[in-house]
């Protein structure tokens, strides 16, 4: 680590994301974005081992996509993007604008993860992450209403009210609180985290751009002033349960083991048909056998 990597800042956390837990992070992710979809590896390991801690809070910060290609921008116009972005406050908080306007498409993804996040915490979460599977493994378009209601319904929260929220200012303003939270933290690379403590007086502790497991680790000994206490790793089987897919990638990082090992471990599932194997756009997945 050194003052490039990150660095204190005097950030104000906003009251309606106080939490219970001394450490609150807030993550700064892309949701299409491909570095990001790695860096929640990183976060899963990070919650797995030492979530007592700690709890997150997701902001999507969209770079300007078009359907089924993300359009990806340099982190040293991101801060552009986003100023650009809220000058458009007017239009967004317009919601007879949202089916006709098409200026509005790259927000779709990120409104509709406002309005999953209006039904809790992790309802937000499993919601990004159905996205995420949407976009990356199944290509498909997810600034399409259709799509968006799809993964509603298939993490299974209310469907109906989702629909409500996906129109209502609530969401739209929800997200333009993201952006404002964005450009006052200063965040310019994604993925981004900022470590709070339960002092919201207190400064904040900025991480930029995608680093180390053991930085994070490091960060948050720091932030709680104590000796972590480190949490055993759920059974193989159990972790791939509660996924939707994983990678061999995934879980080498995640139970530090070589990919040749992952492979028998993962053999040994399959025999016992426990996990399954699928293969979609030249990538290998593996998924809990229901």
């Amino acid at each position: 680590m050194n003052d490039k990597q990150y660095k204190n800042e005097s950030i104000t956390l906003p009251e309606q994301n106080c939490t219970k837990k001394s450490i609150e992070l807030y993550v700064f992710i892309d949701p299409l974005c491909r570095n990001c979809w790695d860096f929640s590896t990183i976060l899963k390991k990070f919650h797995l081992e030492y979530g007592q801690y700690f709890s997150s809070t997701y902001i999507p910060v969209n770079r300007y996509y078009t359907t089924k290609k993300l359009l990806e921008k340099r982190p040293s116009q991101l801060a552009f993007v986003w100023e650009k972005t809220a000058s458009r406050s007017d239009i967004l908080c317009d919601d007879h604008l949202w089916i006709d306007n098409k200026e509005l498409y790259p927000y779709y993804s990120a409104i509709a993860l406002k309005a999953a996040e209006l039904q809790g915490r992790v309802a937000g979460v499993n919601y990004l992450k159905k996205l995420q599977e949407y976009y990356f493994l199944k290509d498909l378009d997810i600034t399409d209403q259709d799509v968006l209601i799809e993964c509603a319904k298939d993490i299974n929260i209310d469907v109906k009210e989702f629909m409500e929220d996906l129109h209502s200012t609530h969401s739209i303003k929800a997200l333009q609180c993201d952006i404002k939270v964005t450009k006052e933290m200063h965040v310019t690379e994604i993925p981004s985290v900022v470590f709070f403590n339960e002092n919201i007086e207190e400064e904040g502790l900025k991480v930029s751009g995608f680093e180390s497991y053991q930085t994070y680790v490091k960060i948050l000994e720091l932030m709680t002033n104590t000796k972590l206490e480190k949490r055993e790793l759920p059974d193989l089987a159990e972790f791939i349960k509660f996924q939707p897919f994983v990678t061999i990638k995934e879980l080498c990082m995640i139970y530090e083991q070589s990919t040749q090992c992952m492979e028998l471990e993962l053999k040994k599932l399959i025999l016992r048909r426990k996990v399954k194997k699928i293969v979609q756009k030249d990538q290998i997945y593996y998924q809990y056998v229901v």
